[in-house]
Parts: structure tokens; C-alpha cells; sequence
């Protein structure tokens, strides 16, 4: 159980159950680091602000993150076709929404405002603005999907946005690490064997070291998970360098102590115990200091200044570890630790630190002008110009860097992060005084230096909307008030000129002619009944015609289909006659074909009779129907004289030589009419008599055709009883005689119908070139005299009588389309009697072809008797003159059918001249009770003259006075238009209730319209302090100019990128001056009582400060040469600053507690000489170590995590030279000469003790 004490076997027990318990409690850190490790700023700052607002902003953008995906044809235009893989690519995020957790997207095709800002405008470019649910899983995950989404062949494509790159930064930082542990421990593992000689060493010390970092990273995840531990990317690499680095130096401490006490000949246990008692001292006070100096980090406010507060954690563990832990490998393993090595002489000494100590207390104060000259000039050189764009963090090869460098190239460099302007306010934003105030706010903002573009709710292109300013609503005001006045001034002119008018009417003469003319009215409007009557009947007789017209048509088709059966027949004769000529064996076969073509021709007539019968019946109806026609014509004729009648009492009553001229015109035309009318019914009697002479020389025809047809049964029999009868019996030559007798009386009594046609034509055509014109030209006096009536009509209306004229007009109107229509129907009859005679002319032609071809039958006949071959040329002309005759039939048909229609027409136009007279003569009882009404209002008003003209003269000089107002007033608008007053927002309710300012509402305006937004893009790099400086700079302006106004207590805030770094900026500057404040005074106690001096702590602190300074300026120039940054990031200066005062102090603690040790040896600069000389070889070995690990860092790509190196390193290398030098020459400056007794006396008791 004693050595169970003695080896500390139970130590050793308790750290394997700890770090079991560590390793399987550890959460997950790349998790944490992404849900807790982020950067975080005050809430009270106005990038978190901005951040709030823009979390309950709606529009389903709530917890979104914005991902901007880019398009890019290198240095070449996109063409047509890569646009539309591009836009088929957007499509396909759209249409895929939830599948990539997509809230919102923008891109080219938009609208036009978001085509100028997101197409470069060399159009290599083009960018898609993304809003993306953070719920929909790692950023990791988003970045991926997108990325394989957006891929275009022949194009270079990139998914960024700053959470991407935040993430990948973390990323670039957790790989770092990993390096750094293994470069780390590899290194740590080299430098203790060759310090020690040893293998053993090495790893006993890279054990503890291991243990401490999983246990002390155990509890510092914990802390983060289930109590919000401050913790950020740099928390884990700083506990791995500093543990590594800080307790490697302890281990070589202790280790280096307890060879020492082996050397002693003290056995395993008493040389652990004194090695503890020794070296732990200096352990516990070196890390007192380095707990304290970590610790006060906690007190920061800055979230990344904070997270490094877990390094306390980690030296807390570490010091109890090296304490606990490393007792029991040395009480169990003894000089085997250093196995092969067997000498255990004491430790050495360092030649160089003696040296530098030793001329330092000869010559201080040139030692410390040496130092000071060799440090100043890096010092007074490092202006604290940082860098705060995270991307100089990131590796070049990272697509989402490349992405934001192809923004930057193509577009200006704010576009890619640009900055949103937010205000807030407890009412809504969406109405006219809202909107002119973020329009101010728009241009105050464009108006600042170093602004590209802003986009608002008011400009949501980036420029202004000229329709909605007051300059160019008030130059369509003026352009229009031009035009009043214009007006008005025509106004006034034509009030004076009707005032004028007023002054010079007589109007009790006037009122006499009205009378007159009423008077007149009425006759003429008794004229138009009797008309009306005229028409109905001429109407009545055109239908009669119609109906007669049709049965003759039928006639006539019937007469072709005999003309049809004739032919039949003469083609059966003909081949008769031709089998005649064969022989007498074959006349029976002839003669029974002629008896059967005779068959037919006798049906064919026979039909013929019958047609031209039923016609010869008809024609008594025809004859009716046109004398109705006449009777009509002659009605017509007296209704015209009656109106003329009546036209010529109006014109003997007016007096006015206007008025009577225009009815005298109106007059003479009616005159005409009744002429033509004359003419009319003249032509309707000879029509009447042609169709009766039509009607007899037809009942001839048929009576001959009768004839015709007996002959031909004669024929029939003759040949049926005897086939030799054709030469025998002179019956038969008789018979074919009687055919040509009969065929041509028939074709003269055509040829007679013929003629009387053309009678009928000759007729028609006379009508048409002669009277129609005549019945024109009478209708277009009529509408003259209708205008000259009109012309009367607004002499009235002048005079103040609307009422009466406005019949009068109403009446007129249908008098003239009275007029048109019978000029129609006219027309309509001429063309239809045209088209009778037309017809006539073929029946004609046809009756000549038909005796024509009679006479060829007769003549074919008669050479039959003589000579058969005389006979078969004649039935050869026989059949040649039937199919003339069939051919002419139809011309026949065609001709009729041309009459009906013509017939159709003429009943048309008179049935709508009839339906129009009623109208005509409505118009007409209007005009007369229109005029009775005129006079009479006209009697009452030619008293109430006297006023209007008063009136009159008063509102024209109303009129003038508001002319000049009006262009007083136009002036002064033209004034204000042209003015700086002018150039405000304004915009009518129309337009704010409009779909497409709808659209730069949701836009610009959160879902409740109490907060808006505005697009800043800058010129200059986001990132770089000129551009903090004025997003800064203009958040306070604007505030200042919503002063006084209703946004006077609104929140306004600047977020995106640059406001976020600007906070960054000024939260780091103020915490880092704070912080390190509280870390020096702390460091400054703990030095305090371990030095028991007052001006000790002050000499080792001042001259760390120096070493730090240094160190900067020199990492400057050195970042400057090989790294190609000219600045630090923002986070170097305090990061070195706490690594190299927290461990530089120790070196100085060991120098101190050494020099104390040495109390009574001598003077005080003689003990510092020998101080430094035995700690040096320590603080040396210490120092290459803790490089080495923060050397590890490099490897990692990581800027910042570079720079800290540098700066440590650098800062370490400077503190091991002037260490040696500023101390002792200050102690040999501040400190007597001679030896302390009371230091001695200590001394001499400690020693003894130790004995």
C-alpha cells in the first residue's frame, strides 16, 4: 500500500477513468463550431440590428441565408445559347425549390431593374441571388446540391455567399489543426530526444501533454454545449499549441530537475519528491500567471477574444496533470526514463545568455540604447492598418473564393457584398409621405462618397423614376394648362362674337319667317302621305311581276328539255337515213328508228305545247302586274307634285333669300322625279304591251309544233305497215314536207318574239341612259336643298332655337334616306330590265338557229324523194342544226334566269323604298310639329333676349379673367418646375395601388410594410477600412436627416458584410485595448508575488511589450515579402499578443525565481549574471519548442493562424536575446551594489532546508 502511495499508482488510475470518461463525452466540434463557434457581436450594434430586422422580415426569408450562384464565360461574351442554359438551370431551381430548401429567387429575367444589376456589363457574367432555408441542413450540403445544380458545360460556375465561406474558413481551420497535432507532436517528439537522449522522455511527455489536451478539450465542449463556454474556430488550435508548446516546457522543467536530483544518488521516490517540490514551484507560479493571463479573457466582450478563455481551462488541467501524472513515470520508471543515457550531471549552462548578462550589467545603459536602437525602428514603421476581408484567410483554390474574385472582376467590387439599409418604424411605410422620406433617404445615401448604387422601394433600379417626381408630373400641368388657356381665349372670342350676333337679330322678323316656314312644313308633310301611298302600290305591282317572271322561267326550262328530245330524235332520223342507203333489206330497221326518234320528238313537243301554253296563260297576269306598276308609277308621280306643291308655298312664305334659293333647288329637283317618273310608267306600258305580242306569237308557235307532231304519227304508221312504203307511197314525201312547213313557220314565230324582246330592251336601255339620269340628278337637287336646309337649321340654332330646329334636322335626315332608297330601287329595276332584255336578245339568236335549221329539214327532205345520198347529207344537217339548237336552249335558260333575278332586284329596291316611305313621312310630321313648337318657344323667348346677351357679354369678360389667371398661374408652375423644390417624390394613389409598384413593395418592404430596405453597392473593396469608415459615416447622416420627421424614431441600421466587419472592427479595437489592460494588471499581481518586487513585474512586462511591438513590425515586413499581404488580419495583433505575453512571462518567471534563489550569493548584478547563465539553457530549449509548435501552425493555410505564428516566434526570438540584456542592465541601474544580508540569510535557511 506504501508503494501504491509512493509510485502514485492511483494518479494513474484516476487519469485513465478521466480520459475514457473525456473521450467518450466528447460532442461533436465541427458541429459546435458551426451552430456556437461563430462570430458574435453585440446585439446593440447596427449590423445585428440590421440582422433582427431582417430575420422577421417575411416574405418567407425568415432564417434564410443568402447564396449567390455565378455564372461566367472567362473573358468572352455569353452567348445566346449559353443564356438560355442558363436560364434553363434557374428553371430548374425553381422547379425545385424544396428539394434545395430555395425560399427566393432573383435573377436576370426578374425584371428589368434586376437584369442592370445582376448582368456585368462586359456580359461575360451573369448572378443568381438565392435564399436559402439555414433549416435545410449544413452549409456543406447547400454548397454541394447547388453546385451540381448550377453546373453549365462551357462555362466556369461557383456557389458563394459569406456563410458559405465562413464555413469553409472553419473547415480550412479544422484541417489545420489536424495538421498542426501531428506536425506538432513530431516536432516536440525530435527536440526531446535530442535534449534528453532519450526516446522515453519524449513520449511520457507527449502523454501527459495528449492527456491533458482530450481532457481539458472534453470539458471546454461541454461547457460549450451545455452552458454557452465562449468558443470559436480558434479555440481548439490555441489549446493545442499553447498545452503542447507550454507543457512540453514544464515537462523539460521537471524532467530536468529530477535527472538532476538522480544525480544526487537519491533513489526513484525522494528525487520525485524534491524534482516536485523544486520545479513544481516554478511550474505552479509560471502557470499561476499564464491561468491568470488567460482567465482575464473571459472578461472580454467580444465573442473571438472571449473563446480563448478555454486555454485557461486547458493550463488549469495541464498544471494538474504535470503535478499528479507525471510523479508516477517518475517513481516507477526512475533513471529508466532516460534510458540509454546514464550520466545524471547536473544540468547545463547557456554560454549565451551568461555572455549577453554579463556585459549588460557592465555597460547598461549602452545595452539598453542598443536595444532600443535595434527595436524602434520596426516599432515607429508598424502602422495598425489591418486587414479585415476574411477571404485573405481562404485558399485560392476554394470555388466560393474564386466565385466572390469573378464578382469583384466583372462587376465592381461591392457587388459582391453589397450593404442593406434598414429602417423600421411602428406604422406602415406604404403610403405618400413614407415613401418621399425614403426617397430622401435614397438620394442622401447616393449623394455619399464612395456609393456606386442605391436600390429602394422609390428607385428599385438604382436611379431615379422620373414619372414619379414633381419636376415632370408639373410639366404635363403646364403642357395642359397651355392648353386651357388656349381654350379659354376661344371661348371668350366666340361668347363675344355670339353677343355681337345677339345685338344686330331682329327677332320679331325672324319670328314671322318662322311661322311661315311652319306653315310650310305641314303641306309638305301631307305631300309625303299621299307619296307614301304611290309607293305602297308601285310595290305591290313590282311583286305581281316577280311571281309572273317565275312561271315564265318554268316555261322556258321546259322548252329546253324539248329542244333536248328534238335532238334525240333528229340523231335516231339520221341514222335511218343512213341504213336507207345500205340497201332496201335494211329500210325496215331505218324506219323503225325513225319511228322511234319520231316517238320522242313528239313527246319532246308535245311538251314544248304544253310549256308555252301555261306561259300564253301567265301572260294575262304579267300584263296586270305591270299596269299595277303604272298605277303605282302614277301614284308616285302625284305624291312628287304634291310635295313640289307644298315646297312652293314654303317658298313663297320665307322671305329670306338663303332659305328660298335652297327650296327653289329642292324644287326643280322634284321636278326631275316627276319627269322620270313619267318616263317610267311610259316604258311600264310598252314593257306591258311587248310581253302580250310575247304571249300570241308563243299560242302560234305551239299551235304549229301541234301540227308537226301529227305529220310524224302519220310517218310512224306509214313505215310500221309497209317497209318498202319509202319508195312506193308519195304519202311519205308529203309528210316530211308538212315537218319543213311546220318547223319553219315555228322558227319565224320565234324570230317574231325575238324581235319584240329587243323592242323591249331598246325600251329599257332608253330609261337607263336618259330618265334614271334624269331621276338622279333631281335626288342630288333634293339633297342639296336637304343641306340648304341644314344650313337654316343652324341660322336657328343661333338664334336661340334649338328645340324646333332639331326636328326640323330629324325630318330632313329622313327625307334623305328616303330619297337614297328610291334612288336604289331605281337602279336595281333598270339593271333588272337590262337583264330581261338581255335574255331577249338570246331567244332571239336561238329563234334564228331553230327556222335555220327548219329549212336545212326541209331542203334534206326534198333531196331524200330524189337521191338518198341528197338525203343523208340532209339528215346530216338535220342533226347538226338540233345540237345548235340544244346548245342555244341553255343560253335560252340563262337568259330567263337573268330576268328573274333582274325581276328580284326590282322588287327588293321597291319593297325597301316602301318600307323607308313611312319613315320619310314620320321625318316630315316632325319637321311640321318641330317648326309649330319652334315658333312657339320662339314667341316666348324673344323677351328673355335682352338677359342672354347680358350674360353672354359677362361671362366673356369671366372667361378673359381667367385666361390671364390661368397663365399667370402657369407662369408660376414653369418657375416651380424648373426649381430644386421641384425635384421631390411624389406618387398618385393610382400607382401606389398598381401591380408593378406592388412589386418594389414586396421587394423593398418587409410582409407588414412597417420596415424597408435599401441595396448599397460600393465602389471600394468591402472589406477594406475606407468603406467601413463611410457605411459607418452614413448611418449616422441619415439618422441626423430623419430628425424632425415622422421616421424621426425609427430604427435605422446598416447590415451586409461591410457593417458587420465595421463592428467587428470597432468592438475588437475597444475590447483588445481592454482586455489587454485587465490581462497586464492581472499578470502584474501574479508577478508581484512571485518576484516580492514592485519594479520587477514592471521591468518583465515592459520588456515583453517590446518584444511584442518588435515582433509585429517585423511580421509585417515579412508577411509583406513572402505571403504577399501588406497587412495583418484583424486578429493577428491580439491573438500574438496574448500567446507571446502569457508565455513570455514564464521565461521571465524562471529568470526571477532564480535570481531569487541566488539570494546572498553575491551583488544583485552578479546573481542575475549567474541567473541567466544556469536558466538559460532552459528558457532556450523551452522557447525552440514552443516555436517549433506554433511553427506547426504554417502548414494550415490559414492566414491569421500564420500570422500568429510569425508573431510569436518572431516575438519569442527577440525576447531570448533581449531578455538577458534589459533585465540585468536594469537591476544593475535600479539595484545596490552590495549583497543583502536579509536575501542571504533566506537563502541560507532555504538551502538548508533543502538539505
Amino acid at each position: 500500500m506504501r508503494n501504491f502511495r509512493k509510485n502514485h499508482i492511483g494518479s494513474a488510475v484516476i487519469w485513465l477513468v478521466v480520459v475514457l470518461i473525456a473521450i467518450f463525452s466528447l460532442p461533436n466540434l465541427t458541429q459546435l463550431v458551426s451552430e456556437k463557434g461563430q462570430t458574435k457581436i453585440p446585439s446593440s450594434s447596427q449590423s445585428q440590428v440590421a440582422n433582427m430586422i431582417q430575420k422577421n422580415w417575411g416574405h418567407g426569408q425568415k432564417n434564410t441565408t443568402q447564396v449567390v450562384a455565378v455564372f461566367n464565360n472567362g473573358d468572352h461574351k455569353l452567348t445566346d445559347s449559353q443564356k438560355d442554359q442558363i436560364d434553363d438551370a434557374v428553371q430548374t431551381l425553381e422547379d425545385n425549390k424544396a428539394h434545395f430548401g430555395i425560399k427566393d429567387v432573383l435573377d436576370p429575367s426578374s425584371n428589368k431593374e434586376a437584369k442592370k444589376q445582376l448582368v456585368s456589363k462586359d456580359g461575360t457574367t451573369e448572378i443568381v441571388q438565392l435564399m436559402v432555408a439555414k433549416s435545410h441542413g449544413s452549409y456543406t450540403k447547400i454548397d454541394s446540391q447547388l453546385t451540381k445544380a448550377i453546373k453549365t458545360p462551357g462555362l466556369k460556375t461557383y456557389v458563394t455567399g459569406a456563410d458559405i465561406l465562413n464555413d469553409d474558413f472553419s473547415k480550412a481551420t479544422e484541417a489545420g489543426i489536424q495538421k498542426t497535432e501531428v506536425i506538432a507532436a513530431v516536432f516536440i517528439f525530435i527536440v526531446l530526444i535530442i535534449v534528453f537522449r532519450s526516446p522515453v522522455v519524449p513520449l511520457i511527455s507527449l502523454l501527459t501533454v495528449g492527456v491533458t489536451y482530450i481532457t481539458s478539450l472534453s470539458i471546454v465542449a461541454n461547457l460549450v454545449k451545455y452552458a454557452n463556454f465562449p468558443f470559436s474556430n480558434f479555440t481548439q488550435v490555441f489549446m493545442v499549441v499553447v498545452l503542447f508548446g507550454i507543457g512540453t516546457d514544464y515537462n523539460i522543467l521537471l524532467y530536468d530537475q529530477f535527472k538532476e536530483e538522480l544525480s544526487h544518488g537519491k533513489d526513484n521516490w525522494e528525487a520525485t519528491r524534491s524534482a516536485v517540490k523544486i520545479a513544481g514551484r516554478k511550474i505552479l507560479y509560471s502557470g499561476l500567471s499564464l491561468l491568470i493571463g488567460f482567465s482575464a479573457l473571459f472578461l472580454a466582450q467580444f465573442s473571438i477574444y472571449r473563446s480563448a478563455s478555454g486555454v485557461a481551462v486547458g493550463v488549469a488541467v495541464l498544471l494538474i496533470v504535470l503535478l499528479t501524472l507525471n510523479p508516477f513515470f517518475m517513481a516507477t520508471l526512475g533513471p529508466t526514463m532516460f534510458w540509454p543515457t546514464k550520466n545524471f550531471n547536473g544540468g547545463s549552462r547557456s554560454k549565451m545568455w551568461q555572455w549577453l548578462s554579463a556585459h549588460s550589467v557592465l555597460h547598461p545603459i549602452i545595452s539598453l540604447a542598443i536595444v532600443l536602437i535595434a527595436t524602434l525602428p520596426f516599432i515607429l514603421t508598424y502602422h495598425n492598418n489591418l486587414n479585415y476581408d476574411n477571404l485573405a484567410e481562404l485558399s485560392d483554390s476554394l470555388p466560393a473564393k474564386q466565385g466572390v474574385q469573378v464578382v469583384q472582376k466583372h462587376f465592381s467590387k461591392g457587388t459582391a457584398e453589397p450593404s442593406t439599409l434598414y429602417i423600421q418604424a411602428d406604422h406602415k411605410l406604404n403610403n405618400e409621405e413614407a415613401l418621399k422620406l425614403i426617397d430622401m433617404v435614397t438620394k442622401t445615401a447616393q449623394a455619399e462618397p464612395g456609393v456606386k448604387t442605391v436600390a429602394s422601394a422609390t428607385q428599385p433600379g438604382g436611379s431615379k423614376v422620373s414619372a414619379l417626381y414633381a419636376n415632370n408630373q408639373l410639366s404635363t400641368v403646364t403642357s395642359g394648362m397651355n392648353t386651357a388657356n388656349k381654350g379659354l381665349n376661344k371661348i371668350g372670342k366666340g361668347l363675344n362674337s355670339a353677343d355681337k350676333k345677339l345685338s344686330g337679330t331682329d327677332m320679331q322678323s325672324g319670328l314671322s319667317q318662322v311661322k311661315q316656314l311652319s306653315d310650310g312644313a305641314s303641306t309638305l308633310a301631307n305631300g309625303a302621305v299621299a307619296l307614301n301611298s304611290g309607293i305602297t302600290e308601285l310595290d305591290n305591282g313590282s311583286e305581281q311581276i316577280s311571281s309572273n317572271l317565275s312561271v315564265l322561267n318554268d316555261g322556258v326550262q321546259q322548252y329546253t328539255a324539248g329542244v333536248g328530245r328534238l335532238n334525240s330524235g333528229a340523231s335516231a332520223l339520221n341514222n335511218g337515213i343512213q341504213s336507207y342507203t345500205a340497201g332496201a333489206s335494211q329500210l325496215g330497221s331505218g324506219a323503225s328508228q325513225l319511228s322511234s326518234g319520231v316517238q320522242t320528238y313528239t313527246s319532246g313537243v308535245s311538251s314544248l305545247n304544253n310549256g308555252l301554253q301555261t306561259l300564253a296563260n301567265k301572260n294575262s297576269e304579267l300584263e296586270s302586274g305591270a299596269s299595277q306598276l303604272a298605277s303605282g308609277v302614277t301614284s308616285l308621280q302625284s305624291g312628287s307634285q304634291q310635295l313640289s306643291n307644298g315646297l312652293s308655298q314654303m317658298q313663297s312664305q320665307l322671305n329670306g333669300s338663303t332659305s328660298a334659293a335652297q327650296l327653289e333647288q329642292l324644287n326643280t329637283g322634284l321636278g326631275q322625279i316627276n319627269s322620270a317618273i313619267s318616263t317610267l310608267a311610259n316604258t311600264q306600258s310598252t314593257l306591258s304591251t311587248s310581253l302580250t305580242s310575247v304571249g300570241d306569237n308563243i299560242t302560234s308557235a305551239g299551235a304549229s309544233t301541234q301540227k308537226t307532231a301529227d305529220d310524224l304519227k302519220q310517218i310512224q304508221a306509214a313505215l310500221a305497215a309497209n317497209p318498202q312504203l319509202a319508195q312506193s307511197n308519195p304519202a311519205l314525201a308529203a309528210a316530211v314536207s308538212d315537218i319543213a312547213t311546220n318547223t319553219k313557220n315555228t322558227g319565224d314565230q320565234l324570230n317574231t318574239a325575238g324581235t319584240t324582246l329587243k323592242g323591249i330592251s331598246g325600251s329599257s336601255s332608253s330609261l337607263t341612259s336618259d330618265q334614271i339620269s334624269q331621276m338622279q340628278t333631281a335626288l342630288t337637287g333634293a339633297q342639296s336643298a336637304v343641306t340648304a336646309l341644314e344650313s337654316v337649321q343652324n341660322a336657328l340654332n343661333n338664334q336661340g332655337l334649338v328645340s324646333g330646329s332639331q326636328q326640323l334636322t330629324a325630318g330632313l335626315n329622313q327625307l334623305t334616306a328616303g330619297t337614297n332608297q328610291v334612288t336604289s330601287g331605281l337602279q336595281a329595276y333598270t339593271s333588272g330590265v337590262a337583264s330581261a332584255a338581255s335574255g331577249a336578245s338570246q331567244l332571239s339568236a336561238n329563234s334564228s338557229t331553230l327556222n335555220s335549221g327548219a329549212a336545212q329539214l326541209a331542203s334534206g327532205t326534198s333531196e331524200l324523194n330524189a337521191n338518198s345520198s341528197a338525203l343523208n347529207s340532209g339528215a346530216s344537217q338535220l342533226a347538226s342544226g338540233t345540237s345548235e339548237l340544244s346548245a342555244n336552249s341553255a343560253t335560252l335558260n340563262s337568259g330567263s334566269a337573268q330576268l328573274a333575278a333582274a325581276s328580284q332586284q326590282m322588287t327588293t329596291g321597291l319593297g325597301t323604298l316602301s318600307s323607308q316611305a313611312p319613315t320619310f313621312v314620320s321625318g316630315l310630321m316632325q319637321v311640321s310639329n318641330g317648326t309649330q313648337t319652334m315658333y312657339t318657344t320662339l314667341s316666348g323667348l324673344t323677351g328673355e333676349m335682352g338677359q342672354l346677351q347680358t350674360g353672354l357679354n359677362s361671362a366673356a369678360t369671366g372667361v378673359t379673367k381667367v385666361a390671364k389667371g390661368t397663365k399667370s398661374a402657369n407662369s408660376y408652375l414653369k418657375g416651380l418646375q424648373n426649381s430644386s423644390a421641384a425635384d421631390e417624390f411624389y406618387i398618385p394613389k393610382s400607382v401606389l395601388k398598381g401591380d408593378t409598384f406592388k412589386q418594389s413593395l414586396n421587394t423593398y418592404m418587409s410582409s407588414d410594410m412597417k420596415a424597408t430596405k435599401m441595396t448599397i453597392v460600393l465602389d471600394s473593396d468591402p472589406a477594406s477600412e475606407t468603406a467601413m469608415n463611410r457605411v459607418t459615416n452614413m448611418q449616422k447622416v441619415i439618422k441626423n436627416n430623419l430628425k424632425g420627421t415622422s421616421l424621426e424614431n425609427a430604427t435605422v441600421a446598416i447590415g451586409g458584410q461591410t457593417s458587420t466587419l465595421a463592428d467587428t472592427k470597432s468592438i475588437a479595437s475597444q475590447d483588445f485595448i481592454r482586455t489587454a489592460a485587465i490581462m497586464l494588471v492581472g499578470i502584474a499581481l501574479a508577478l508581484m508575488v512571485v518576484t516580492r518586487s514592485l519594479l520587477q513585474p514592471f521591468y518583465i512586462l515592459g520588456t515583453l511589450l517590446l518584444a511584442y511591438m518588435t515582433s509585429l513590425g517585423l511580421t509585417k515586413l515579412f508577411s509583406t515579402a513572402f505571403l504577399g499581404q501588406s497587412m495583418l488580419t484583424w486578429n493577428t495583433p491580439f491573438f500574438g499578443f496574448i500567446m507571446l505575453i502569457a508565455l513570455g512571462v514564464d521565461y521571465s518567471i524562471f529568470l526571477m525565481m532564480k535570481y531569487r534563489e541566488l539570494a546572498g550569493t553575491g551583488t544583485p548584478g552578479q546573481r542575475i549574471v549567474q541567473a541567466s547563465g544556469i536558466i538559460g539553457a532552459v528558457v532556450l530549449s523551452a522557447a525552440l519548442i514552443l516555436s517549433g509548435t506554433f511553427a506547426a501552425l504554417m502548414p494550415s493555410g490559414v492566414l491569421t493562424l500564420i500570422q500568429v505564428a510569425l508573431v510569436v516566434i518572431i516575438g519569442l526570438i527577440i525576447l531570448v536575446i533581449i531578455l538577458p540584456i534589459v533585465l540585468p542592465a536594469l537591476i544593475k541601474l535600479t539595484y545596490p551594489a552590495k549583497p543583502d544580508k536579509n536575501d542571504d540569510t533566506k537563502t541560507t535557511r532555504q538551502e538548508r532546508n533543502q538539505d
